[in-house]
């Protein structure tokens, strides 16, 4: 079994990436699905939170759960930065296609999910 050691200042940088990439602020927003994720060792993205009511929670996906593939492509063995950018993000109302696998159980389960604007939070 793998094990994750992430740091706070990581785990706040993988928020931070993940809510305010480069021209969004906080008036603007952005296409996802609402998941904040974690780069395992082998690429694979960790589920860290979930924003309520967003799609992926929506779905059934939790806190925990490893994201194996997006849109058929392999997430182990990726960049992290990458995946998000280009695969996890997009337009809103297109949709992604999820395998995620809840730890604690056999397999994969398949989600497709309609990303939606997602706004960061008003400080």
């Amino acid at each position: 079994m793998l094990t994750m050691r992430v740091t706070f200042l990581q785990a706040l940088a993988v928020l931070l990436f993940v809510l305010l990439p480069g021209a969004v602020t906080a008036q603007a927003g952005f296409g996802g699905v609402g998941i904040d994720g974690a780069p395992w060792a082998n690429g694979q993205i960790v589920v860290r939170q979930l924003v309520a009511g967003g799609p992926a929670a929506q779905a059934g996906i939790r806190v925990g759960d490893i994201i194996t593939h997006i849109d058929g492509k392999p997430t182990a063995g990726t960049d992290f930065r990458t995946v998000v950018e280009r695969r996890l993000r997009g337009k809103p109302g297109t949709t992604v296609v999820l395998k995620v696998h809840h730890p604690g159980e056999k397999g994969v389960q398949t989600f497709t999910l309609v990303r939606r604007e997602l706004v960061p939070p008003a400080k």
